[in-house]
C-alpha cells in the first residue's frame, strides 16, 4: 500500500507551496494519477485524509484526474493509447503489468510493447485561502 506514502508526499509538497504563499488553508487539491501508477484512487483519498490531519490541507477537497496508459510498439513504431481491455483482462491483477508485458499493439498486434505513459502522479493545481484582514 504505497498510497499512504504518496499521500504524505503530496501533503508535504502542497503544504510547502501554501506556506510560501502565506496561505492559511488549502481548500482544493487536483491530482493527476496515471493508469499504470499502481495507485488505488479510493485508498489514495482515504490516505490523503489521514495524512492531511493537522496540516493546512486538512479538510481539503481532493480531486483525482486519471491519465491514460500509453504504449510504444517495438515492431511497428506505434505510440499511443492501449486498446480497451475486456472485462476478463481487467480482472488480471494490475501488478502483472510490471512483471510481464500484457499489452498488444492495436496497429500490428505484436506483444513487443513497452509502457511509455501513464505512470505519473503529480499535483495539477491547488486552491488556497488567505486570512482576510
Amino acid at each position: 500500500m504505497h498510497e499512504f506514502s504518496t499521500a504524505v508526499g503530496v501533503v508535504e509538497t502542497i503544504t510547502e507551496v501554501a506556506q510560501k504563499n502565506n496561505a492559511t488553508k488549502i481548500k482544493k487539491v487536483e491530482l493527476v494519477v496515471g493508469e499504470f501508477s499502481m495507485l488505488n484512487n479510493d485508498q489514495l483519498k482515504f490516505a490523503f485524509e489521514i495524512a492531511s490531519e493537522g496540516t493546512l490541507a486538512e479538510g481539503a477537497n481532493l480531486i483525482i484526474e486519471g491519465q491514460s496508459g500509453e504504449i510504444a510498439c517495438q515492431e511497428c513504431g506505434y505510440k499511443g493509447l492501449i486498446k480497451k481491455q475486456s472485462k476478463k483482462e481487467k480482472e488480471i491483477d494490475h501488478f502483472i503489468v510490471n512483471l510481464a508485458n500484457i499489452f498488444e499493439c492495436p496497429k500490428c498486434h505484436s506483444n513487443k510493447t513497452k509502457i511509455s505513459g501513464g505512470r505519473d502522479i503529480y499535483v495539477k493545481n491547488i486552491e488556497i485561502e488567505f486570512e482576510s484582514n
